[in-house]
């Protein structure tokens, strides 16, 4: 049985007559009547007859009329659906976090990008944080917003936005008055940082380590919120881009200082297979979180 077959069931069930069927199908009545007559010595069964100019469908004819109407309609949907695949408007998109600091970020464009493509279905995650690239290269995940690419040529990164990494300490701190600061007046600092290892701490691959400074404590804390809680409380310091002080913390009696001759800017990427790149609810991902970095903290 083809889909043909199904079709003109359908349309026969739909219109009634021969000729409004063929008409529905763009067939000419005797090639309708031919695979319908083809379909009913395939099957041993008599599927329709005529009274008057009508079509009257038999027992079997109803009954395989009501599976064409649902496997047409499965059909037609999955058509559908493919085609917004095709083009990008639908589909699954897993995004990775590379970092703690991302998601403060990502939680502030999330809600518009859910409300601009209902259809898509969205799942964030910093489950594979260590492998996020060998997790997109096997379509674990789609996308992995990162400011540490890996130049490799697998994958394609798209800059969002540039952002500067400053030290925050609470207003009462030691260190809040300086015009600017040097590593080495973190030696008898607490420096309190995300638990992953040091070699991906810029506290310590960028700062403290090149300069050969080892801090007098060291106390990993899994959130922001209460990482720069602690540091308002004076229980140590911390490196996060300066835009998380901006809006809800800036009631905590927190500053920011930065490093004499030592620029700690970074980008901030969205990195995905490169097929994958120029699918339009991607671009419109990176298209908005452009603008949204812009107007949130300008």
């Amino acid at each position: 049985m083809e889909l043909i077959h199904l079709r003109i069931l359908l349309a026969l069930k739909q219109h009634g007559t021969l000729s409004a069927a063929a008409e529905k199908l763009h067939l000419t009545q005797s090639a309708l009547s031919h695979q319908i007559k083809n379909l009913e010595q395939r099957l041993g069964v008599t599927l329709w007859h005529k009274q008057g100019r009508l079509l009257v469908l038999t027992q079997a004819g109803r009954y395989l009329s009501e599976v064409a109407e649902s496997v047409i309609e499965t059909v037609d949907s999955a058509g559908r659906h493919l085609t917004l695949l095709a083009e990008g408007k639908t589909g699954k998109l897993a995004i990775g976090i590379d970092c703690h600091a991302c998601y403060e970020w990502f939680r502030g464009i999330l809600q518009p990008y859910l409300r601009a493509w209902p259809d898509l279905a969205i799942e964030v995650t910093s489950r594979y944080r260590f492998n996020s690239f060998e997790a997109i290269q096997s379509y674990k995940l789609d996308a992995v917003l990162t400011s540490d690419p890996v130049n490799n040529g697998m994958l394609r990164y798209q800059a969002l936005f540039g952002f500067e990494l400053v030290l925050i300490v609470a207003e009462q701190h030691r260190l809040a008055g300086r015009g600017s600061i040097v590593p080495a007046d973190l030696g008898d600092e607490t420096v309190l940082t995300y638990p992953v290892e040091r070699d991906r701490l810029d506290m310590f691959r960028k700062v403290l380590q090149p300069a050969g400074i080892e801090p007098a404590g060291h106390i990993p804390v899994e959130e922001t919120d209460i990482m720069l809680q602690l540091v308002a409380a004076g229980r140590g310091v911390c490196l996060l881009p300066e835009w998380l002080l901006a809006d809800k913390y800036a009631k905590l009696g927190l500053t920011s200082l930065r490093f004499s001759g030592l620029p700690l800017t970074k980008t901030m990427y969205l990195a995905c297979r490169h097929e994958d790149a120029e699918l339009e609810y991607m671009q419109w991902l990176i298209n908005h979180a452009r603008t949204g970095i812009a107007t949130t903290h300008e």
